[in-house]
C-alpha cells in the first residue's frame, strides 16, 4: 500500500510540473518604447573567481561587475576548451550581466528556448522565464512559452556564468505559426 501511495505521489507531482512548466508566462513591452537603440545588447563581466558554482552567486558577482564589449545577440554555440566566452576575451571564470531589450515582431505566444553551459537565469518584462541553476555542459534552460500582448520591444535580462571547460549561450523561438529558429541578432537592441 505504502508503494501504491508513493507512486501515486510521484506520478501526481510529475502531472502538475508539466502543467506548471506548459503555462504560458504573459509579458509586458516596455513603457515607453525605446527609440534609436543599437543592435545587441550590453554586457558588464565579472571575472577570475572560482567559487562561482550556480546563478544566486554569479548574480551576487553581477552586482560588482564592470562594462564589456557589447554582444551581437545571443548566438554563442560551444567552440570548445580555451574558446572565448561571449566577449569577455577570458575563456573560463566569467559572470555575465546582460541587458537590453528583445523584440517580438508580432503579438501572440512565443516558444523559446536558451542553451547555457555554466548556469544562467533570463528575464523578459520584468518576469522570470528561463533558468539552469548551476554547472553544466551546453543544456537548455527550458522552453517557456511567452505570451505577447503586442508587437514591439520588451525589457531582456540575463545573468550568466561560466566556471571552466567549454561554453555556450543561445537563444531560439517559434514564433506563432512559424518554424523554430535561432533568435537573430537583430532582434535584440540596447541603448
Amino acid at each position: 500500500m505504502k508503494s501504491f501511495v508513493a507512486n501515486g505521489l510521484a506520478a501526481l507531482s510529475l502531472l502538475i510540473a508539466g502543467a506548471v512548466s506548459a503555462a504560458e508566462i504573459e509579458v509586458s513591452p516596455a513603457s515607453p518604447q525605446p527609440k534609436g537603440l543599437k543592435q545587441g545588447l550590453k554586457v558588464s563581466y565579472y571575472t577570475g573567481e572560482r567559487t562561482v558554482r550556480d546563478v544566486n552567486a554569479a548574480k551576487q558577482r553581477a552586482k560588482r561587475a564592470k562594462p564589456g564589449k557589447p554582444l551581437p545577440g545571443l548566438n554563442f554555440p560551444d567552440k570548445g576548451r580555451g574558446a572565448e566566452v561571449l566577449t569577455s576575451g577570458l575563456a573560463e571564470l566569467v559572470v555575465a550581466d546582460i541587458s537590453g531589450y528583445i523584440k517580438f515582431p508580432a503579438a501572440g505566444t512565443y516558444d523559446l528556448e536558451f542553451f547555457t553551459n555554466d548556469g544562467a537565469q533570463f528575464w523578459i518584462g520584468g518576469q522570470s522565464v528561463a533558468k539552469l541553476h548551476g554547472i553544466t555542459p551546453c543544456a537548455s534552460a527550458g522552453r517557456p512559452k511567452i505570451k505577447v500582448p503586442s508587437a514591439g520591444w520588451y525589457d531582456f535580462r540575463a545573468v550568466y556564468f561560466q566556471k571552466e571547460g567549454t561554453a555556450c549561450l543561445e537563444s531560439e523561438w517559434k514564433a506563432p505559426g512559424g518554424k523554430r529558429q535561432l533568435i537573430p541578432d537583430s532582434a535584440f537592441g540596447y541603448k
